[in-house]
């Protein structure tokens, strides 16, 4: 269940920490894979853009083969002004994770992106066995649309400009990039964090964060 209030990290966050690399909090947002992971990739995404729904298959394969090592991170940029239903599907997204089932929403709506209109996240809602009256009632207040609010708060203080976004332990990777893009900058990060003399479980905090 995700909890997360972006706010307060926004007033001390800068676009680049010290170290050269773009400090994003992960706190609270849905992740694949460990929470001590040596390599963290943090995905800014709208659930209505094609290419974010192509860069699915690579997230799912980046955890499947660094399912020890590599943590991936998903946050909300539904891009408003272009995609009518971006912040719904978001929303719908959110309140999934409120049961625990946000990534096999985020399969389910990039698998058919022509059913992200109230009644397509209803039926999809249904079929994956939500708590649909839960689910609805979760819609209906504020606290997901703040949540995905807060993401794109976030989103505009990094500079993320289009999705979707990537950053590979604060390293900026822009679009749909090749599975082999991802491959090989994990295993530079993830050789150089083995390598860093820092604990695992504070690896991102203290080498990326800053903290």
């Amino acid at each position: 269940m995700r909890r997360v209030a972006v706010a307060a990290a926004l007033c001390c966050l800068c676009a680049c920490g010290g170290n050269g690399l773009t400090p994003v909090p992960v706190d609270g947002a849905p992740a694949l894979g460990p929470a001590d992971a040596w390599v963290t990739v943090v995905e800014f995404a709208d659930f209505q853009c094609p290419y974010c729904a192509m860069a699915a298959f690579t997230v799912h394969e980046i955890a499947s083969n660094w399912p020890d090592d590599v943590r991936v991170v998903f946050r909300h940029f539904p891009l408003t002004g272009i995609h009518e239903h971006a912040m719904s599907a978001a929303i719908a997204a959110e309140c999934a994770d409120e049961q625990g089932q946000f990534w096999k929403m985020y399969d389910a709506l990039y698998a058919d992106q022509s059913k992200l209109d109230d009644a397509g996240l209803l039926a999809t809602a249904t079929s994956l066995g939500l708590d649909v009256p839960t689910w609805q009632a979760c819609i209906a207040s504020d606290e997901a649309k703040e949540r995905v609010q807060s993401d794109l708060d976030l989103a505009g203080k990094l500079g993320v400009s289009g999705t979707p976004g990537f950053y590979v332990n604060g390293i900026s990777v822009e679009g749909a990039q090749p599975y082999d893009v991802f491959s090989s900058l994990i295993k530079t990060e993830l050789a150089k964090a083995q390598a860093s003399g820092i604990p695992r479980a504070s690896y991102y905090d203290k080498a990326v964060l800053g903290q």
